[in-house]
Order: C-alpha cells, then structure tokens, then sequence
C-alpha cells in the first residue's frame, strides 16, 4: 500500500544513475540503494532499482498516473531497454498510437519512452510533450542517454566518479558524496553515451529570432494558455490548485473549473475543485 508520508508541495519522482562503476559487488547495489533513499522525500509510493553488470537505475516513485502498476524502472517488451523517469508525458497516448506494434505493460504515461527509443533510436526526444528528465540504459550494447525537458522544470544533475563511471540525479544530495564533480544537466538537453557528450535537442525557431516574427495575437495567447492547463490536468489521484490571491492563478483555477467534469479523476473522485491558499502571521 502507498506510503502514509505526504510529499513537500511541488516534488515529483526522484532518479538515480550509476553507469560504468566497474564494480558489480553486493556491496556496490547496496550503496546505490542507500544513496537513492536519499531522494524518497520525492517519491514514497514505490522504491525500485535494476541492475545489468556495473550500470545502476533506481527510481523513487510518487504515483500520479496509473498507480497500481507503473512502479519503475520500466522497459521494453523485452526488458533490453531500462528507463528511469521523472515528469509526465502529456501526449503520450497519441504516441502510443504511433507504436500499435509494440506491447505496453503498464498503463505509465512514462513508459512511452522505451518504446519510441525502440522505434526512433535517440532521435525521439523532441517528440515528448510534457516535463521530464530520465537515463536509460540499452543493455544490448550497454549505451545510455539522459535528457531534460526544454525548460528544465524536472531538476537533473549529472556527475563524474574517479572510476569513471557517471551518474544521474534528480538531487546533488546523491551525488555528492561519490562524484568527483557534478553539474547541473542543462534544460532541452541530451547526453549520449555514444558521443560522450551533450547536444541540445530543443531548438525552437525564437532562438534564433532577436525579435518575435509573430504578430500580437490575443486570441491564440488564450487558446495556448488554456491547452497548457487542460493537458496537465492528466492524473488517476485528486489534485489541487494552489492560489496565490494574483491573476495567474485565478486564471488557472478558471480554467480547470470549466474542464474538471471532463476528465478521467472527476468521474472517480467528483467534479468539485479544491484549492488552496497559504497565508503567514506576523
């Protein structure tokens, strides 16, 4: 059963990686399992890790989609492919729709991805539509990638050990410790084992623009505001909107009340909207 510990307001899943560590002792796994405990302040639902000769996934998990079953790492029909994720892939049932072929265990938004890396190979991480950052581990060669979304709002950090190994981390509290050095993974990122480097994989016409080409348009500014908060409303657990008494999140709040009715946790948890709003004494 889940955890009766709620997580500070804000935090999703946690990830930890250890890839080419040269050691392969009992000893090694159990370290790995004590420093991904770490993070269980992210994720206290569910604590899972695999490990394929020297390379180490762990993941701590906070369910928000499907949380019977999609307890990671999670992988491929074949479990050749591994991926530890945190975020939420908003259009992954229009990706599924692009993998008929492929066979899903779990009803995970996040699973989506060792699918499309079966399919398209590395060059599939422009096809997300959601927040993210994830590792994951191709034992058939024993290559890895890690990414972050365009923005960064999935903390990523990554690290370097003497040995030679490198680590994954959705907080510099599991790296600390081991690495020689870390960084923090730059927003719309992509590291590839194969390069030994990163390459940006989120490269928007505007960054190149010094000025906007597009005209003011009201109208499209709505259509856009509204299609960000409607496709975050996907979630099997009731959630919340936190009020800040502004205009921002009135606006959101705005708008989930007119689309609650329609989405798969109002039919299971009712339609009402619940928000909240934090004050101090002085």
């Amino acid at each position: 059963p889940p955890s009766p510990e709620v997580p500070p307001a804000g935090t999703m899943c946690g990830i930890l990686a250890v890839l080419g560590v040269g050691d392969v002792s009992l000893a090694k796994r159990s370290r790995i399992i004590e420093l991904s405990r770490r993070l269980r302040h992210r994720g206290p639902d569910w604590s899972g890790i695999h490990s394929f000769e020297d390379c180490y996934l762990a993941h701590q998990r906070l369910a928000i989609v499907d949380p019977t079953s999609g307890d990671q790492p999670l992988y491929n029909e074949d479990k050749t492919v591994v991926v530890t994720v945190n975020g939420e892939i908003y259009n992954h049932e229009e990706l599924k729709a692009k993998l008929k072929h492929h066979k899903f265990q779990t009803g995970s938004d996040c699973e989506v991805i060792a699918h499309l890396y079966e399919e398209y190979g590395e060059e599939f991480v422009d096809m997300l539509d959601g927040m993210f950052s994830f590792v994951l581990l191709d034992t058939r060669d024993k290559s890895f990638i890690a990414a972050r979304d365009a923005i960064g709002i999935c903390p990523l950090y990554m690290g370097w050990g003497l040995d030679g190994s490198v680590w994954f981390s959705s907080e510099m509290k599991a790296l600390s410790d081991d690495c020689e050095r870390f960084i923090s993974f730059p927003p719309g990122h992509l590291y590839s084992s194969k390069t030994g480097g990163l390459r940006r994989w989120y490269n928007p016409p505007w960054f190149s623009e010094s000025i906007p080409s597009a005209p003011y348009d009201p109208l499209l500014i709505r259509e856009s505001f509204e299609k960000a908060v409607i496709k975050r409303l996907m979630t099997d657990v009731p959630f919340g909107v936190l009020l800040s008494g502004g205009l921002d999140s009135s606006l959101v709040a705005s708008v989930v009340s007119r689309h609650l009715a329609e989405t798969k946790v109002a039919r299971q948890w009712g339609n009402k909207l619940h928000t909240f709003c934090i004050g101090l004494k002085v």
